[in-house]
């Protein structure tokens, strides 16, 4: 009976801690969506007001004709596919030479890749602005999807390391034996295993680019390259900040992520999974 009791008492606590998080988690997110809907008078009201009592659309209107969010959405768009692509054909290529063949250097060189995510990114900012003039990729969307590249190249290559080391080697030497060649065991048979595990690297890798803020406000000097994370600073000065148009920005920043983490919800999780366990 006291077993029992204190399941039930370990359950109970696990959910309220469960409600709480959840509450952190969805609490600042409401009350971004209630104050892009509020007039500005209602977003200093004292108390606060969560349901504005005259909605509106005028922020959301204001932020798609007034402003050059539409220009950067296409921006962070372009961006955040071109980081992801490259990432993943780079960053597999790498993980599955590094999962499948033994060299000298294999794990050093696999840490090393780790080790260099620890490094500020106030030092890699200076090196990284010189090499994109030298370039001339400054204030181009190919000069910040580099850059992008750049930070999030580590963990890929690391994270589809994982997922192809999940995979036994024995599954691709039986497809060769099969008539596959080297090139179609991979195609054929190793990828699709492993594609759950390149879904979720490629969340990540979107992720990333889409909201990251400093190297975009370094390497963009006009709105042909400027992200959405920077067009936010649009809605404020020196003395003023418009917190209607600027919530109504971030709502449209959030959706994009949220339904591209929707989309592929289920491969995130199995990818997760896949990679948590060797084969």
């Amino acid at each position: 009976m006291a077993g029992r009791k204190g399941q039930a008492v370990k359950k109970v606590i696990s959910y309220a801690l469960l409600v709480l998080l959840s509450l952190f988690v969805l609490v600042p997110l409401l009350w971004i969506v209630s104050t892009s809907f509020k007039p500005a008078g209602e977003v200093f009201s004292i108390p606060p007001v969560w349901v504005p009592e005259d909605p509106t659309v005028g922020n959301y209107e204001k932020v798609l004709t007034e402003s050059s969010i539409p220009r950067y959405f296409m921006n962070s768009l372009l961006v955040g596919l071109l980081t992801t692509f490259i990432a993943l054909l780079l960053g597999g290529a790498a993980g599955y030479g590094f999962a499948r063949y033994k060299f000298r250097g294999n794990n050093s060189m696999s840490l090393f890749m780790l080790i260099s995510q620890m490094l500020p990114l106030t030092v890699l900012m200076i090196p990284i602005y010189f090499m994109m003039v030298h370039f001339g990729l400054l204030d181009s969307v190919p000069g910040l999807a580099i850059a992008h590249l750049i930070l999030v190249l580590p963990v890929v290559t690391w994270m589809c390391r994982s997922y192809f080391a999940s995979v036994p080697k024995e599954i691709e030497e039986s497809a060769q034996i099969d008539g596959c060649t080297h090139l179609g065991a991979l195609f054929r048979v190793i990828l699709p295993i492993v594609a759950p595990g390149l879904a979720a690297t490629a969340i990540y890798a979107f992720i990333m680019s889409w909201n990251e803020f400093v190297l975009a406000s370094i390497l963009t000097l006009s709105d042909k390259s400027r992200t959405l994370p920077i067009g936010l600073t649009e809605f404020s000065s020196s003395f003023n900040v418009d917190w209607g148009s600027t919530m109504a920005a971030s709502m449209l920043i959030s959706v994009p992520v949220i339904v591209f983490f929707l989309w592929l919800q289920k491969y995130f999780v199995e990818g997760l999974g896949q990679g948590a366990v060797k084969g």
